[in-house]
């Protein structure tokens, strides 16, 4: 006789190619059913003989990432190195520890390179980095607005949100980031204090319970598009920090395009990251 096992920790135990959060979302998008029975709740006890029905598997989790993948680059030249980063993987090595990053594993690739930006883990999308000084110094001046408004660089995210919120058709969020007292990985808004954060948005597709945003943050706070969101009730899918973790098999957080200006020895240039097949609204993506 088995002893009785929670929904979510046995499909994991049967299946550990799919991965917590895929398990975590299929059981709340009422996609298992227990005995002939829709089941939404991870927790169901599963007795023993219990018949279980799912009604489309999850994608496989992604393999650890080991090595450099030719697919992630986007374009190199003598100045630069552009990734399309996959989401799960860090943009750099964490203190203290080792685990597989980015920049690792494209300096194993292209030999020296600086990390001018950074992308949350779970965030896929555009990366730069620099393979010279010159590069360097003006890319990272024009990063942080040293180099004068009309010479920053100008980024573009996409995500799908949950609706309905308090979203506009396009709008803009200014609202102050501090880090929070009681979690150490969340930011919270303050009235005051903290770092001033803007970005604005505009939503681009639209369904009965999803938006598809286009997102152009004017500032560089850490979280700063998934707290604005989630601020106004529209939280990123698959958000586990600032939303429900649940919503989807990952955060749905892209950063689509970055277009550098016209900087000192550098060709303006944009950079475009394929939009990945989760950001689907309404039947498309952008």
């Amino acid at each position: 006789m088995v002893a009785p096992a929670r929904l979510d920790q046995m499909l994991r135990s049967q299946f550990p190619g799919w991965g917590r959060q895929a398990v975590q979302h299929l059981i709340a998008r009422r996609g298992v059913q227990v005995n002939g029975k829709l089941v939404w709740l991870a927790s169901w006890q599963v007795q023993n003989g219990d018949r279980i029905q799912i009604d489309q598997p999850p994608a496989l989790k992604p393999p650890p990432f080991t090595a450099w993948d030719e697919g992630w680059l986007l374009a190199a030249d003598e100045h630069l190195v552009v990734v399309d980063k996959p989401a799960g993987l860090l943009s750099e090595a964490p203190p203290l520890r080792p685990a597989p990053n980015l920049h690792s594993l494209a300096q194993e690739r292209f030999g020296p390179l600086t990390l001018l930006h950074r992308l949350d883990r779970d965030t896929s999308g555009v990366l730069v980095l620099a393979r010279t000084a010159q590069a360097t110094r003006v890319l990272g001046a024009a990063w942080q607005g040293q180099a004068g408004a009309a010479l920053r660089v100008a980024k573009e995210y996409v995500a799908v949100v949950a609706a309905p919120n308090q979203l506009q058709d396009a709008g803009r969020i200014s609202a102050r980031l501090a880090p929070d007292p009681r979690q150490r990985q969340r930011m919270v808004v303050v009235p005051k204090g903290g770092q001033g954060a803007v970005t604005r948005y505009a939503i681009a597709r639209r369904d009965a319970d999803r938006q598809l945003v286009l997102l152009w943050p004017e500032t560089g706070r850490t979280h700063q598009l998934r707290v604005h969101m989630a601020l106004l009730g529209a939280p990123i899918l698959g958000d586990r920090l600032y939303g429900d973790a649940d919503s989807a098999p990952r955060l749905l957080l892209h950063a689509w395009r970055i277009t550098l200006p016209p900087l000192e020895g550098l060709e303006p240039a944009t950079f475009c990251a394929p939009l990945p097949g989760e950001f689907v609204v309404a039947g498309e993506g952008l």
